[in-house]
């Protein structure tokens, strides 16, 4: 018995047929497993459609009649004109759906599908297959024009009978909201995203007042307005933009002043006496104390007019290769055409330079005690600094590109005493930081970008054509003057600090023809960003210091479009404040709901 045994079980014949009848079953379970997949892959993709028509008219619907009863009814009409029974469809509204949606309408559509050969290996008869869509009914968050990114500790504190108006957008926090002092916000909305403090017969009046870790308010405050539990972030709303990456790559270059070759030529020195002179083939006479010399082309190698005034008429081409010394009530007027002086131009005592229209080169310029120059139009390449010392000292520039190199401490321009120093439109660029002192006075021209290798510490009055202004230093003011420009945007390697009686008159561009548009401050700077001492104060643009903490004292306002914050931590002691959103300012809600799916 036990050989046959043996015998069967080495016995191999037949054992294909065995192995391919088992396997048959397989593959054919594998077949139906497969068709009734497919069949249901095929229903959702009919049905997860019907939800989602039907999800956006009801929204649609509501839009134009915001009354609850018209979701269901619409939903369902989708849905039947789909071949989709209405037992089918579960239309129902859902609160707090999320940071960004507040009220929506989610709509399930369900659908039944027979098993057919399946039905071998299962005992139902069928498998339902259910979709889902939602579609918000209107944003939770209004478009905050104030927002403190930091996510710890306290993000927007105000006190000392701080005001903040901002009837049309939110004042957001990352983190908590104190209200002090006396203090209040009158706002669309405000947003924290831990808790909300209002104290010392302070006051936050908003439509709808969003706290994560919900509101306190002490005796003698008030919150007026609806009250949400519920904790909400705010992104940063130009978090990735490559309009400002794009100028703060820009931060640190600049154009390298040229020095040209020149002749070194003869030297012209001016007297009384005799009254006629020849100076390279060309005849000059005195009269009334100024030598005339004809067009024509000048190579000197050291100039001085002594007390007298030396004329040369244009077009001509002129080259200084050593020095100039214009004396004591001395002028140097030179008539249009390229001038190249090599040497440093020092003018003192009342003394003048006037160069007209032309490509120019010239060493470092020093000016004071009440002297003047005056160049015309073309470019300027400065090999040095251009200081300005006092008395009523001038210079003026007219329209051009100009390239202006340092001197030995790093400073590219440096005006005081009551100087002034005014360019005209054009490519703009300084290789070293640009410092004036109170009562003077700066203006620039207008251009795509300027072009600050250094700080710019203004104490005195300005002017800013419009334009990027990429200054790889900070931005300072501290002691007073008027600061005016429109369409500008700065963008800062270092910090924004204005204080002292500043008068700051400030707006953004409105295109992307002069900068980033809205865009008025931009810093990653981790320095401490400080606006104060003045009410004159006047933002037209957004302040984007993701980095820094901002503290504003004695009155910062808006004016033009829009005056808008996103900074580490905001802190406002004292003065009114207004804010408004900046429209392009990343992709937040403009307060008006967009009709689109979340799921």
């Amino acid at each position: 018995m036990m050989l046959r045994f043996n015998n069967l079980l080495r016995d191999r014949h037949g054992g294909v047929s065995v192995i391919g009848a088992l396997s048959l079953v397989s593959v054919i379970g594998i077949a139906a497993l497969s068709i009734e997949l497919g069949q249901g892959y095929q229903a959702k993709v009919t049905t997860q459609a019907v939800a989602d028509s039907a999800a956006l008219a009801a929204a649609v619907a509501f839009s134009h009649n915001k009354q609850d009863a018209i979701l269901t009814p619409t939903a369902n009409s989708v849905a039947n004109a789909n071949g989709i029974a209405t037992s089918a469809v579960t239309v129902t509204q859902v609160s707090n759906y999320s940071a960004d949606v507040d009220a929506a309408v989610r709509v399930v559509v369900r659908r039944n599908i027979p098993l057919y050969f399946a039905r071998i290996f299962s005992t139902g008869l069928s498998y339902t297959v259910l979709s889902e869509a939602v579609a918000p009914l209107s944003a939770s968050t209004t478009p905050a024009c104030f927002i403190a990114l930091l996510p710890s500790g306290t993000g927007i504190q105000l006190s000392g009978g701080t005001r903040i108006n901002a009837p049309n957008c939110g004042i957001n926090s990352n983190a908590a909201i104190a209200v002090t002092g006396g203090s209040g916000i009158t706002a669309k909305a405000t947003s924290a995203s831990k808790a909300t403090t209002v104290s010392g017969g302070s006051i936050i009046t908003a439509d709808t007042v969003t706290s994560g870790n919900g509101a306190t308010v002490q005796a003698g405050s008030t919150i007026t307005g609806s009250q949400k539990t519920q904790s909400n972030s705010t992104p940063d709303p130009m978090a990735g933009s490559t309009a400002i990456a794009a100028a703060q790559a820009k931060l640190g270059n600049f154009t390298e002043p040229q020095v040209p070759s020149v002749p070194t030529g003869e030297d012209l020195t001016l007297g009384y006496y005799p009254t006629t002179m020849t100076f390279q083939g060309r005849s000059a006479s005195l009269v009334n104390g100024t030598w005339t010399f004809p067009a024509g082309t000048y190579n000197i190698r050291n100039l001085n007019t002594q007390s007298l005034t030396l004329k040369i008429e244009g077009p001509s081409t002129v080259t200084v290769s050593a020095g100039v010394t214009v004396g004591g009530g001395g002028k140097l007027i030179i008539g249009d055409g390229p001038v190249s002086i090599k040497a440093p131009i020092t003018l003192g005592g009342g003394t003048s330079m006037t160069i007209g229209a032309g490509r120019h080169h010239i060493g470092q310029i020093t000016l004071s005690g009440g002297s003047k120059a005056q160049i015309g139009a073309g470019d300027l390449d400065v090999n040095g600094a251009i200081l300005i010392d006092g008395g009523g000292s001038s210079m003026t520039v007219g329209a051009g590109n100009y390239a202006i190199g340092r001197n030995g401490s790093g400073t590219a321009i440096n005006l005081s005493g009551g100087s002034t120093l005014v360019f005209g439109d054009g490519t703009f660029s300084a290789n070293g930081s640009i410092t004036t002192s109170g009562g003077s006075g700066i203006t620039f021209g207008a251009t795509a970008n300027h072009l600050i290798n250094g700080n710019l510490s203004l104490q005195g009055s300005s002017t800013f054509g419009a334009g990027t202004y990429t200054i790889n230093g900070s931005f300072t003011n501290n002691t007073g003057g008027k600061i005016t420009g429109s369409n500008v945007s700065f963008i800062l390697a270092g910090t924004l600090n204005m204080a002292g009686g500043t008068n700051v008159m400030l707006t953004a561009p409105t295109t992307s023809q002069w900068g980033i548009p809205d865009l008025l401050f931009a810093t990653t700077s981790s320095a401490a960003t400080r606006l104060a001492g003045g009410s004159q104060n006047q933002f037209g643009g957004m302040l984007h210091l993701p980095n820094s903490d901002l503290d504003m004292t004695g009155g910062v306002s808006a004016t033009g479009r829009c005056f808008m914050v996103a900074a580490r931590t905001i802190t406002i002691a004292s003065g009114p404040s207004a804010a408004t959103y900046c429209d392009s300012m990343g992709s937040g809600s403009n307060g008006v709901t967009t009709i689109r799916l979340v799921q």
